[in-house]
């Protein structure tokens, strides 16, 4: 009933720990905290009504095939039954069925189930059982038994709508029975004992399948955390927390059909200079440390979620800068190269600048110009040793030609 919930995404505000926390409550009362509430009615809601509705035929074609059971047990009632199972009973729960398709809320879902598979089939086996005029047929009041089994197993309606619905089946059959069949106390107690005890079984299992269809969502939307978890990680850089190669390449190849387009791409090349220096010089660790505070540092000059920062390798790191031109592109990467100067991270080699620093080699397309992003990188990289040939510590092209750059932007749209 839960359907398939593999491909839903899980909220980003989901604490994990709340799923824990509901798995070894196992709550009696067969309900989860609301967030997961909610999220188990988005996921098998959809699934649920779907089910509902296929089931729903089924037991409407089985309820007016009794009509042949009406014609053998019951001759003089016949027609009544025939026109009250056709003419009112079928269109009725065909018209409740119908507004499934429109994935009503859980209460009204599983209200519409009570109404059209309980309420309807109880009233109208009541209505015949008085119109049989005190002639006793057992398999009218016999019949109600199979409605809380349609409610219980077939459509297993939710605990807490299926507890009313069955008891006033239990009721409705014990004043049936005194009303309209002349039985002695004694057959008329055994009957209902009977069917007393299939109400029992019915709720027992009803609230059982609830419990163990709530315990098994709960597992499932854990190992949906977990591997959401594992799949993050495994795009994750995990000295520096930025995203890795493969989390680059995903990115690229989504933004790859927009490349070219009416809107600008650009991306940023970045090499620490004189790294290999720091390592020999102060070890590892103290590279690594460098590392993650240079990460940091970029990090924090992004604008905002559009704009994507990847370690690339070693001491290098690329920016992906969606809907950027190249002149903008080149004010960002000179405001994160001055950052990293003035973060002080001191250098411990002696042939190097007394402080980190880094150097920056920009590139990107513009409207009309179909670079693939392959190209575009090949492009930022020879932006980079260029920069690293006439210095270091510095981006390439230069800001200092960013009003020619803008300028050819402008002739460029123009053509």
């Amino acid at each position: 009933m839960a359907g398939n919930t593999d491909d839903i995404s899980l909220p980003e505000s989901l604490d994990p720990k709340a799923i824990d926390a509901a798995i070894a409550e196992r709550s009696w009362l067969l309900r989860f905290p609301p967030q997961l509430e909610a999220m188990f009615e988005r996921d098998t809601g959809p699934q649920r009504c779907h089910e509902l509705i296929v089931r729903a035929y089924i037991g409407i074609i089985v309820y007016n095939l009794f009509a042949i059971a009406d014609l053998w047990a019951a001759p003089h009632l016949f027609m009544t039954a025939f026109w009250v199972r056709v003419v009112f009973f079928t269109p009725v729960s065909l018209a409740l069925t119908a507004s499934l398709y429109l994935s009503p809320p859980a209460f009204l879902r599983e209200s519409i189930m009570c109404l059209g598979g309980g309420a309807l089939a109880i009233g109208t086996i009541i209505y015949l059982m008085a119109a049989s005029g005190g002639s006793p047929q057992p398999s009218l009041h016999e019949s109600m038994i199979l409605v809380v089994l349609f409610l219980t197993v077939v459509q297993r309606v939710r605990f807490w709508y299926l507890l009313p619905v069955c008891l006033a089946c239990l009721l409705a059959h014990s004043l049936a029975l005194a009303e309209f069949y002349a039985y002695p106390v004694g057959p008329q107690v055994a009957t209902n004992m009977v069917f007393g005890a299939g109400v029992i079984f019915s709720l027992v299992a009803s609230y059982t399948m609830e419990r163990d269809l709530r315990l098994h969502y709960l597992l499932s939307l854990r190992d949906r955390a977990l591997n959401s978890e594992l799949d993050r990680m495994s795009r994750r850089d995990m000295l520096t927390g930025l995203g890795n190669r493969r989390a680059l390449e995903e990115t690229l190849a989504d933004c790859e059909p927009s490349i070219g387009q009416p809107d600008d791409f650009s991306v940023v090349l970045i090499d620490i200079d004189h790294f290999k220096m720091f390592n020999d010089t102060a070890g590892h660790q103290a590279g690594d440390l460098c590392l993650k505070r240079v990460a940091g540092i970029v990090q924090a000059e992004l604008r905002g979620q559009a704009d994507l920062v990847f370690r690339f390798g070693g001491e290098e790191f690329i920016v992906v800068l969606p809907k950027t031109t190249l002149s903008k592109a080149i004010e960002i990467a000179e405001r994160m190269r001055c950052a990293i100067e003035a973060a002080a991270i001191p250098h411990p080699a002696p042939a190097a600048a007394p402080v980190v620093t880094a150097s920056f080699g920009i590139a990107g397309t513009r409207l009309g110009h179909r670079l693939g992003a392959v190209e575009i990188i090949a492009n930022a990289d020879s932006a980079l040793y260029a920069a690293k040939r006439s210095g270091r510590n510095q981006v390439w092209p230069r800001p200092a030609s960013l009003d020619t750059i803008a300028t050819m932007d402008r002739a460029l749209r123009k053509a």
